[in-house]
């Protein structure tokens, strides 16, 4: 199943500021992931790493499109 960035956040209960720094990204990066498919589309695979790591799913669980 895939999921959205804002999905896994919520489940793991997370605010965007607390998933930005323990995935050493910027808030606004995470805003925009959530709010622009297309931005996350074009995110780089180091930063989709970094997210299904600190949601703990696989990175092929994160909606890519």
């Amino acid at each position: 199943m895939k999921y959205t960035i804002k999905e896994l956040r919520a489940r793991n209960n997370f605010t965007q500021e607390k998933l930005a720094k323990l995935a050493e990204l910027n808030p606004r990066t995470i805003n925009m992931y959530e709010n622009n498919i297309e931005s996350l589309r074009n995110a780089s695979y180091k930063n989709i790493e970094k997210l299904a790591e600190v949601l703990r799913v696989r990175v092929d669980e994160i909606f890519l499109g």
